[in-house]
């Protein structure tokens, strides 16, 4: 019973993280100094079905021009956020659009796996040696 109560225990603190903060720009903005780029806390989604995730976006534009934007969006949960809807696919190309899920995960070139995906990897094998 007290094995029930610990695991339940270390679900709630889990569970209990505060919202994500991702960073926010477009363009120019976005290669500046990560110290520089504008952050933002992600709010909830309406759906239960999706959680928030910190987005970038690059592309080309038609004229060749590299494109980039960083901010929250809301993707399903355990799935890769969608590239926006408002980019026009037929007028770019190289579009690009990773999620993550680790506050302000979206500052570097490229984004790193999730370390909240590695937390849960820990906790189920932690989790598993005390259950047994």
């Amino acid at each position: 019973m007290a094995k029930l109560v610990i695991l339940l225990a270390c679900v709630a603190v889990f569970n209990a993280v505060s919202a994500l903060d991702c960073y926010t720009c477009t363009d120019d903005a976005c290669k500046k100094d990560v110290k520089e780029m504008q952050k933002v806390s992600c709010g909830k989604p309406a759906d239960q079905n999706q959680e928030s995730v910190c987005q970038k976006v690059t592309y080309k534009g038609k004229d060749g021009k590299e494109h980039i934007e960083r901010k929250c969006a809301y993707a399903p949960k355990n799935r890769e956020a969608q590239c926006p809807a408002s980019i026009n696919k037929a007028d770019v190309t190289d579009l690009k659009c990773p999620s993550c899920k680790a506050d302000l995960c979206n500052s570097a070139t490229t984004i790193n796996f999730s370390l909240t995906a590695f937390a849960a990897v820990v906790f189920a094998i932690v989790g598993q040696k005390f259950l047994l």
